[in-house]
C-alpha cells in the first residue's frame, strides 16, 4: 500500500482546490463611486479657523457724537469688526468701535463699506446672548451688499 505524498494544492478533503479569482470589476466600481461621492460632498473653501487673530485688539469707542461717522475710504480699511449685543430685546451693532443707533442701519454701513472695498475682511463678533437669527441677518446683509470675506468670530 503505497501513498502518494506529492505536494499538489489540495484541501482537507483531498480534492484539488480551485484557484482563487478576484472579481476586480465590482471593486473598481465601488472605489469609483466613493471617489465621486467624496469629490461632490467636499468643499474647497478656506476654513474659518484661519481667521485673522486681531479681534481682541479692538477697543471700544471713547464716546459717541451726534454726527454720523465719515464714509470709509479704501486706504483706511484693513478689517471691519462688527460687534453685536443685546440692549433689552433689541440687537445693537457696533462697527469698528462706533455704535449704530439702530440695527437696521447696519446694512447701509455695510453697503458703504462694500463700495469702498469689497474684499475687506468683515468679522461678526456676537455676544453670547444675541439670538442666532440676528447674527444670520447681519451675515446675510454683508453677503447681499457684495462683501466677499465675511467671518464669524468664535470664543474658546
Amino acid at each position: 500500500m503505497r501513498r502518494d505524498f506529492s505536494l499538489s494544492p489540495a484541501g482537507r478533503s483531498g480534492r484539488p482546490r480551485k484557484p482563487i479569482e478576484l472579481m476586480m470589476t465590482p471593486m473598481i466600481d465601488v472605489i469609483f463611486l466613493l471617489l465621486v461621492f467624496f469629490l461632490t460632498t467636499s468643499s474647497f473653501q478656506v476654513l474659518e479657523q484661519l481667521m485673522p487673530s486681531a479681534i481682541s485688539e479692538a477697543s471700544p469707542a471713547s464716546g459717541s457724537s451726534d454726527q454720523p461717522p465719515p464714509v470709509p475710504t479704501q486706504d483706511a480699511i484693513d478689517q471691519v469688526i462688527i460687534q453685536l449685543k443685546l440692549v433689552g430685546v433689541q440687537p445693537v451693532a457696533t462697527v469698528n468701535g462706533s455704535d449704530l443707533p439702530e440695527f437696521s442701519q447696519l446694512k447701509q454701513r455695510l453697503r458703504a463699506l462694500s463700495m469702498a472695498r469689497a474684499d475687506v475682511p468683515v468679522i461678526i463678533d456676537p455676544a453670547g446672548e444675541v439670538p442666532a437669527k440676528d447674527v444670520i441677518v447681519a451675515y446675510d446683509w454683508a453677503r447681499q451688499v457684495g462683501l466677499l470675506r465675511v467671518y464669524l468670530a468664535t470664543r474658546k
